[in-house]
């Protein structure tokens, strides 16, 4: 699987003392074994969309206990923002693709993401290709010649749900970055998610350096593969301000004794965001764990012509406040 993967001039993987040095982060080095979390800044690439959020904590626990413990908070409904998370597993034939996505719905609380999908066309409020906006519109125009009432809605505007994440799922296992279809934002502008993802990929200058096997594997995603890293697949139904999202999650790690990598692909949202990419390192420091985050957000809402440096500044608060409370609860639950 890995005959065209030159390994043998990998680098041994990094330590904490070699990282902090490297990300210029030594100068945090107290206020992250005082206990305090620490958000730096991190230049963004070429995109005008795209916003970046480091973050670093001290735990006084052991690698794997950490790792378990952020296993747990990001995949599980103990999340606050998450109602719904199921693994995919497995099958990518027809009857195998109808079952993965059977509990995806939308319910009583959801009757603004129905509302908006009845009358779905091209534009920023939903990440969807024209042909996904075809069905949508097919499937609402059935229900209002049917004088349809909210039920019947939610149940149409859930089965072309369900339709929508099986076709971004099937596409992403078999083809990777390169088979997400842009979403369409006008009658003749698009956002590609494929160029998006590449561009956070590729700046993972560590992950490129330390970990030259796995980063290939991210980056080149179905085609690249090796057998020690695990590969996992979630659907996901969240909150995300005050709307209701879809997500698809591609999990890859490596975890060893003397470190843990793992990055949360984000590589279908249905709305709020174009897409999303978080890596976590986790290395042995003294008698606990650093753990390093880097959330890579793809957004609109900051590619604006005037004041795009105070969208920025805005926008990476928001994330902040997003992430933060993951490293609050992890540093809560090893608290003595």
């Amino acid at each position: 699987m890995l005959a065209d993967i030159d390994i043998v001039t990998a680098k041994a993987p990094i330590t904490a003392e070699d990282f902090l040095q490297k990300a210029g982060l030594g100068v945090h080095l107290q206020s992250l074994l005082a206990g305090e979390i620490v958000t730096v800044g991190r230049p963004e690439q070429e995109i005008n969309t795209e916003l970046n959020v480091a973050m670093l904590v001290f735990i006084s626990a052991s690698l794997p206990d950490t790792v378990a413990a952020l296993q747990q908070q990001s995949t599980t409904v103990s999340n606050p923002l998450i109602i719904a998370v199921e693994e995919i597993k497995g099958h990518l034939n027809a009857t195998g693709e109808k079952n993965i996505f059977k509990n995806v719905k939308f319910d009583e609380s959801d009757s603004r993401e129905v509302n908006l999908l009845m009358k779905i066309g091209p534009g920023s409020d939903y990440n969807l290709s024209r042909d996904d906006i075809a069905l949508f519109q097919r499937a609402a125009d059935k229900v209002r010649a049917r004088k349809g009432e909210y039920a019947s809605a939610a149940e149409a505007m859930s089965h072309i749900m369900r339709k929508i994440l099986n076709n971004r799922y099937t596409s992403y296992r078999l083809g990777g970055l390169k088979a997400l279809t842009p979403y369409q934002r006008s009658k003749s502008s698009q956002v590609s998610p494929t160029e998006e993802l590449i561009v956070a990929t590729e700046s993972m200058i560590i992950l490129q350096q330390h970990f030259p096997l796995f980063y290939l594997c991210l980056r080149y995603f179905p085609d690249k593969n090796a057998e020690k890293f695990v590969h996992q697949f979630f659907w996901v139904k969240q909150r995300q301000d005050k709307r209701t999202l879809f997500v698809l999650k591609h999990w890859l790690a490596d975890i060893e004794s003397d470190y843990a990598l793992i990055v949360e692909r984000q590589y279908y949202l249905s709305n709020t965001l174009n897409s999303l990419q978080v890596g976590i390192l986790c290395l042995p420091y003294r008698s606990g764990t650093l753990v390093a985050l880097l959330n890579q957000v793809f957004t609109e809402k900051v590619d604006v012509r005037v004041g795009k440096k105070i969208a920025k500044r805005i926008g990476r608060q928001q994330v902040d406040k997003q992430i933060r409370p993951l490293f609050e609860n992890l540093r809560a639950t090893f608290a003595q």
